[in-house]
């Protein structure tokens, strides 16, 4: 018989493996216990499917205006208001407390709104879907703008 992390369901709408018979973690509208709940199998089950993937490890957000860098060194980054994000933005109130996700999956990353209420441009664009991120995109969460920057090796 085979675990729930070993069988997958496809989310129909982003087509990420979720768990078999589970709400997929990045589309569902979900309360934040429902979404703690959620996160741990699927957060597993990614991070042993996307084990082969080369992680960079020069890559940063960087917020100009306060001159505050956050290193990405997880696969999973949230940002917005609350706490428990891990690029917390708290002096912006037009940020929603669990804004956006930036996810490494597969050797690349990816951007994607957590249905904010003012939402999430990229490079000065609506973001409507997930889509891929690279060194040197702009991203607008609220009135605060990041840009991803990668480091050279030194």
């Amino acid at each position: 018989m085979k675990s729930t992390i070993d069988s997958h369901d496809t989310c129909p709408s982003c087509g990420r493996q979720t768990a078999s018979r589970s709400k997929c973690v990045y589309c569902s509208t979900v309360t934040d216990l429902d979404v703690k709940s959620l996160q741990f199998e699927n957060f597993k089950a990614c991070d042993e499917e996307n084990a082969y993937s080369e992680f960079p490890e020069n890559m940063s957000l960087l917020n100009p205006k306060t001159n505050t860098e956050f290193k990405i060194n997880v696969k999973k980054v949230k940002i917005g208001r609350d706490a428990s994000n891990q690029f917390v933005i708290s002096d912006d109130t037009f940020t929603s407390r669990h804004h956006a996700w930036i996810t490494f999956e597969n050797g690349r990353f990816w951007l994607e709104d957590l249905s904010s209420t003012n939402g999430t441009f990229l490079n000065g664009h609506p973001l409507l879907k997930r889509q891929e991120i690279k060194a040197g995109d702009r991203i607008r969460v609220g009135h605060t703008e990041l840009s991803l920057i990668q480091k050279d090796d030194d």
